[in-house]
């Protein structure tokens, strides 16, 4: 499988990555509120944003597809507009610069295949092009579909057994980076001749 998984590595144009459990940890504080409003703090660390702008550096698009939506969707829109408003982001493609990140929330299950295909259809790639990582089951849909599949290692073992490539860390500790680092290294890319951001 591994193999097959480096071989796809080589090709794939676009990632699609879960939010909870992929790029921040899974975990849940629930019962607390400030001035009122229910504060769920996510989780992650910086060496998945750097394995995000490492894609974004070798022109890979990149996408977040997550089921939470509005209020709980305040910690995965904000690491997107970060990502957004980067130096290299407003500048032209091609001319250095590199393709902002999407965002699609409040979309499970199928929905997730849907919003991928908005996301590549823009892009002008089809599902042949694209990289997807999950860690539980309203992820199945869109994992099934892709070229390349991934998982964190605490994802559930059902949807481990389906993917092509499981990370060493987990979903908000590193998954995201293992796998951006995987698809470099079967792309004969070493990150130190990347820009650092």
């Amino acid at each position: 499988m591994k193999n097959k998984a480096t071989d796809l590595a080589k090709r794939i144009k676009a990632v699609v990555l879960d939010s909870d459990g992929c790029f921040f940890t899974n975990h849940v504080i629930e019962g607390v509120e400030i001035g009122g409003e229910p504060f769920r703090p996510k989780i992650r660390t910086y060496y998945d944003g750097q394995g995000v702008s490492l894609l974004r550096a070798i022109g890979i698009r990149v996408a977040f597809v997550t089921n939470v939506k509005d209020a709980h969707a305040k910690a995965i829109t904000g690491v997107v507009e970060k990502f957004n408003d980067l130096p290299s982001s407003s500048k032209t493609a091609g001319d250095g610069g590199w393709e902002h990140v999407w965002l699609f929330t409040g979309m499970g299950g199928s929905r997730k295949l849907e919003a991928a295909e908005i996301f590549l259809k823009e892009a002008g790639l089809t599902f042949a092009d694209c990289a997807a990582m999950g860690d539980d089951l309203v992820d199945v849909p869109l994992l099934q579909k892709v070229a390349l599949s991934a998982a964190p290692a605490q994802a559930e073992q059902v949807i481990k057994d389906m993917v092509h490539f499981v990370a060493k860390r987990n979903g908000g500790d590193g998954a995201v980076r293992d796998f951006a680092n995987f698809i470099l290294e079967a792309r004969g890319v070493d990150p130190l001749t990347l820009p650092p951001q």
